[in-house]
């Protein structure tokens, strides 16, 4: 009987893994450098810096068994450092750090395609990508494989890369190359290669991709044959990984490090004997790239001479910043954005421009408080992008401010000037705009009048079509020679100190939480709120028209005027709250009079501070839409 369990065991029927029979693969990965290759200052602190980047790498390198450098594009563009170079120091840094693979990203052909090739021609690492066609650039295209597979400790690991779904509208610099398969179609090229490795047996396959979190996601969803994702473009920094888990019990782990430098990501996949990764066994961790980590000689010195001849740039002060200006992230307006727009509409003055935008995803950097120099404003506005003063409807407007809301890229979103908007991501496409006011020549506001023609300032990227935006209706169009960064060290140099703005041009509202009831003899009107958390912190806010506002000097609301009417209060425990007597209540604590057409509310939902939120859409800051009081 003891001689036939053996024989079972030894044949793999009920066979236990053993460290043995186990494989571990390391791999050390970076994404959305852009040209960060000097260390910053970032929220008050030294970080960054591919001399740092390169200590973290060589000492996880030693401490690790199995490993393989990885990057998941977007090395390109960010600083003077690319705009001087176009490339060429990014390469030799990847080199010099001993990078295995990397995979392309968008901004890789902010200068053309020809010239990507030229730059990565000098790579000592393999370029992965299975998704684009870049026939029409062989000089690209011979240096581009679809994947390759490494030979790890007796194991054949493949690597496989892939680019945005978004790049054509993303890029203009592609000089004929094309993605393989849009629309619907995107992962179709590479759910076929990677179809192809496993069905050559080779079972462990790793993405290393550009796309972004939610196509990774989506990625891990459709191709259950991939292990993990080593992913970019998206600047999603994952302190954990996202784990997608498949029919078969298998499961693709998600990671991304964030953008900039700024961290280091080491995923550590343990493979039992079949090729499926245990995830109870396999670890991820984010190392952070601070001053206190030390600089590799050569690699500071190699940077420290490249940046030689643009030294001159840190030594032109152009301003002073009182305090420090962000980048917020959606939902709201950001105070860099706001810088820039009121920069352009300043700067079409003689047009007679009222109203400017600016894609978020075109500004690379934050200022500190204190001077600012030609080189902050370079490391912002990187882009070569220029100034357009163009006449177009409200209607043309509107349709922008949808595209802007529209998708998953963060970086088409718009910051604005001389508009102020409340938008609903929860509304159907094309519908999430819940109003829009604009900004007159005298300073009054009025609703946006889809027939109206309007004067603004853009810059020729989104005009042109870039992130799919379309202005092809727009007339009187006047296209400058000033850089987009021109724009701005002229308005930073007229008003020598600038203030960050509290965000009181765009929010996000949910429009379904609010709603008018009563209004009749037996039974007088109420204002009803429901769909927030239990035990919710209810703010009632009341103002004179639909606009934007900030209440607490941080909170953006829709109202114009905006004044907290009644706070300290609480939702019940399914989630809503009734004000009874309410235009008395807004009258009385307004002094607005009885005129009830003027009194307009809204409600700012905060998460309780006790207890777990079940609904994880709730556990956030909610602001209710806008009601006017007069509706009944």
């Amino acid at each position: 009987m003891l001689l036939l369990i053996l024989t079972l065991y030894t044949a793999g029927i009920g066979r236990a893994e053993t460290p043995d029979s186990r494989f571990t693969l390391t791999i050390i990965h970076t994404n959305d450098l852009h040209s960060h290759d000097e260390p910053y200052r970032y929220k008050g602190k030294i970080v960054g810096g591919m001399a740092r980047v390169g200590t973290i790498i060589n000492d996880l390198r030693k401490s690790s068994k199995n490993v393989i450098v990885a990057d998941a594009g977007d090395i390109f563009q960010g600083s003077p450092l690319y705009s001087h170079y176009l490339g060429e120091v990014e390469v030799a840094l990847l080199n010099m750090v001993g990078y295995d693979v990397y995979t392309l990203g968008n901004h890789e052909f902010d200068n053309g395609s020809k010239n990507a090739a030229k730059q990565l021609g000098k790579a000592r690492f393999d370029i992965l990508n299975c998704n684009l066609d870049a026939r029409p650039v062989p000089e690209l295209d011979k240096l581009i494989k679809p994947y390759v597979i490494k030979e790890i400790a007796g194991q054949n690991v493949a690597f496989v890369g892939a680019i945005t779904p978004e790049l054509e509208l993303l890029s203009g610099g592609l000089e004929g190359c094309k993605l393989k398969a849009k629309g619907n179609e995107w992962i179709k090229p590479i759910k076929e290669q990677v179809e192809k490795l496993a069905a050559d047996g080779i079972d462990k396959i790793i993405l290393v991709t550009h796309v972004g979190i939610d196509d990774e996601k989506e990625l891990a969803a459709a191709i259950p044959q991939v292990d993990a994702i080593i992913g970019g473009h998206s600047h999603t920094r994952l302190d954990r990984p996202v784990i997608i888990e498949h029919e078969d019990g298998t499961t693709t782990t998600v990671v991304q490090t964030g953008c900039y430098g700024r961290a280091v990501g080491k995923t550590e996949l343990v493979f039992d004997s079949k090729g499926v990764v245990d995830t109870r066994a396999s670890r991820y961790r984010l190392h952070d790239v601070t001053a206190k980590v030390a600089e590799v000689p050569e690699i500071k010195a190699y940077v420290d001479d490249k940046m030689k001849p643009l030294l001159c740039l840190r030594e032109e002060i152009v301003g002073f910043a009182s305090d420090g200006f962000g980048r917020k992230i959606t939902p709201t307006d950001s105070a860099m954005g706001d810088l820039i727009c009121d920069a352009l509409v300043e700067s079409g003055a003689r047009y007679g421009a009222t109203i400017s935008v600016h894609n978020r995803g075109g500004i690379r950097g934050e200022l500190e408080k204190g001077p600012i120099s030609q080189a902050d404003i370079e490391q912002i506005l990187p882009f070569d992008n220029y100034v357009v003063f163009a006449t177009v409807s409200g209607k043309t407007l509107r349709q922008a401010l949808e595209h802007s809301i529209g998708g998953s890229t963060g970086g088409r979103f718009l910051d604005v000037a001389g508009l102020k908007f409340a938008y609903d991501r929860s509304r159907s496409d094309g519908d999430k705009v819940v109003f829009v006011r604009a900004r007159n020549a005298d300073g009054t506001w009025a609703a946006l009048d889809p027939d109206r023609k309007y004067k603004i300032a853009i810059n020729h990227y989104n005009f042109e079509g870039g992130e799919g935006y379309d202005f092809k209706e727009a007339t009187a169009i006047e296209k400058t020679k000033t850089r987009i960064a021109d724009s701005l060290k002229a308005y930073l140099l007229k008003h020598k100190k600038i203030s960050p703005q509290k965000p009181n041009r765009i929010v996000s509202v949910n429009s379904d939480l609010l709603h008018i009831d009563g209004g009749h003899k037996q039974r007088p009107i109420e204002l009803v709120l429901q769909g927030v958390a239990p035990g919710a912190r209810l703010s009632l806010v009341s103002g004179s028209n639909p606009g934007v506002s900030t209440i607490y000097n941080a909170f953006p609301v829709p109202l114009e005027n905006a004044r907290v009417v009644e706070t300290s209060l609480k939702a019940g425990p399914n989630g809503s709250f009734e004000w009874k007597g309410i235009i008395e209540r807004v009258a009385r604590a307004s002094k607005s009079g009885p005129k009830k057409e003027k009194l307009w509310v809204c409600v700012v939902a905060h998460p309780p501070r006790k207890g777990k939120v079940e609904d994880r859409s709730k556990s956030r800051t909610i602001i209710a839409g806008p009601v006017n009081l007069a509706s009944k």
